[in-house]
């Protein structure tokens, strides 16, 4: 009876040892350097979205970047890094960088561009002309609200996303939306007491301008949005309503594939979150226009 406790006494030692054992985990990952170019890319042509129109590969410098076999095919309005981008970036050289975009074996885009120290989207929206590359602007805390200093540490746990919209909007295919447009938004809901959690009431049917407004190709750069959350003990969201106004004032209309209605959208804000809206498509026509969200962070 003693060995066999002793025996049970040994294996709950060895275990209790090996279970303190450190185990080094190990990421094959390069940390990249200051002096370094960081970049999304975006394919803007207002085209179908069918297989014909892809860019199967993407090159840059010579070095494959992105294919339909490994990191992504790049979509006609869409981009890569694939997936919404969640924070991933490209890295490139600081100046000039030369892109070559594939379908199948035909280069399609060859052109030399040139980006900058930080982060950066590429967008390519006709294969003759120079890209429009808009600052993502990062790092994103760097600001302030209500007199008090955002920063990376107290960014998660405020109540605000950030979001810039750019205009993309093709008139039809091959011709750029003329005019500017005010990109607005209303708050979905109930607004909450942050004490006690208690509904105070429904959120008020005002709609706010997001920026300024912008012609094609411009950004109203980041803005700051509070967002109240609908959920009491949570990391906190809230639906946003979204619409345009053109330069007469008036709501957006479009072709939504049957008639001209006009332009509404929804998101879901979460707090802490950076986003982009890209406006992209036709407006008289297929392919219709619509946003597209990527989250910078």
């Amino acid at each position: 009876m003693k060995k066999i406790i002793f025996s049970i006494f040994a294996i709950a030692a060895v275990l209790s040892l090996s279970s303190c054992t450190k185990h080094k985990m190990h990421f094959d990952v390069t940390e990249l350097p200051d002096d370094i170019a960081e970049f999304q890319l975006h394919y803007m042509e207002a085209v179908a979205n069918v297989a014909a129109n892809n860019i199967d590969s993407v090159y840059v410098n010579g070095k494959l970047y992105s294919n339909s076999l490994g990191s992504g095919t790049l979509y006609p309005l869409n981009g890569i890094p694939s997936g919404g981008a969640g924070g991933r970036f490209f890295a490139a050289n600081i100046g000039s960088n030369h892109f070559q975009l594939y379908r199948g074996e035909n280069i399609v885009y060859d052109q030399n561009i040139t980006l900058k120290k930080g982060k950066q989207n590429i967008i390519i929206y006709d294969f003759t002309k120079d890209p429009i590359i808009i600052d993502n602007g990062f790092p994103y805390w760097q600001d302030r609200y209500n007199g008090v200093n955002v920063t990376a540490a107290t960014w998660n746990t405020d109540s605000v996303i950030k979001l810039q919209f750019i205009n993309l909007l093709f008139e039809r295919p091959g011709e750029p939306y003329v005019g500017k447009l005010q990109y607005q938004y209303k708050r979905s809901g109930n607004i909450l007491d942050p004490i006690t959690g208690e509904k105070i009431g429904p959120e008020p049917a005002e709609w706010y301008n997001m920026g300024e407004p912008v012609a094609f190709g411009e950004t109203t750069g980041l803005q700051m949005i509070v967002v109240h959350k609908q959920s009491f003990n949570s990391s906190g969201n809230q639906r946003l309503d979204y619409r345009i106004l053109t330069e007469s004032g008036d709501e957006l209309m479009k072709w939504n594939g049957t008639k001209y209605v006009k332009y509404t959208d929804y998101w879901n804000g979460y707090i802490g979150r950076v986003y982009m809206h890209f406006f992209c498509g036709s407006r008289t026509s297929a392919p219709v226009c619509n946003v597209k969200q990527w989250a910078s962070m």
